[in-house]
């Protein structure tokens, strides 16, 4: 089981929405930009709108508990979400396994980025490009689920590990990883899975939080 929903933020209506986790509201009220915060709430807006195929009688506000490196978890036994936001789009994806989502806007003026965060073939893949942002936001976006499919946040250096290549496969605790990716307009989607489990097409289906 796989669901990926995304949302264009700019279109909720926050004030007829369910109330969001405890988690979630804290995050909210650190936020300084008022596009990553709304987005931020659809995103488990979203959660909770996959959650009701999977759970009839599923009680708000969710209880959503943090791991030691503050991955946030169910207490739905078999079932995992990951959440991501960029600019004012928000996804979830809800699968029964463990899974890493990330969603990225088109970047531009990379290169400085790269610099400090890519590794040796990285670079080398985005100067041979005619795209390199758009090859660059691929990456950045394979990075991020990686360390979210593995429970491992941005603290970890983004250059001891390298996902260029057309299917690359990462390997951690002997569980072997690869990624599923999509695009829509300027909004980059990548999934990261153990490489068994992977979806064969990624297909994301959008969401009105009206």
């Amino acid at each position: 089981m796989l669901r990926l929903l995304w949302t264009d933020s700019r279109e909720a209506d926050l004030r007829a929405l369910p109330p969001v986790s405890e988690y979630r509201r804290e995050r909210a009220q650190k936020s300084r930009v008022e596009t990553a915060r709304r987005a931020g709430l659809c995103a488990e807006w979203l959660l909770i709108s996959a959650l009701r195929k999977e759970q009839a009688a599923l009680q708000l506000p969710l209880a959503l508990s943090c791991e030691p490196n503050g991955k946030p978890g169910l207490s739905f036994d078999g079932l995992h979400f990951n959440l991501s936001h960029s600019g004012p789009y928000a996804a979830c994806v809800l699968a029964d396994q463990p899974i890493g989502l990330d969603i990225q806007l088109l970047q531009a003026d990379t290169a400085p980025v790269a610099r400090r965060f890519f590794t040796d073939n990285e670079r080398a893949a985005l100067a041979e490009s005619e795209t390199p942002d758009t090859l660059f936001t691929r990456f950045w976006c394979r990075k991020e689920s990686f360390l979210k499919a593995i429970g491992l946040g941005l603290r970890t250096d983004l250059r001891t590990f390298d996902v260029s290549g057309d299917r690359p496969e990462l390997t951690y605790e002997s569980q072997s990883y690869g990624f599923r990716e999509t695009r829509i307009g300027d909004l980059f989607f990548c999934l990261c899975a153990p490489t068994p489990l992977l979806p064969k097409t990624l297909l994301p289906e959008e969401i009105k939080l009206f």
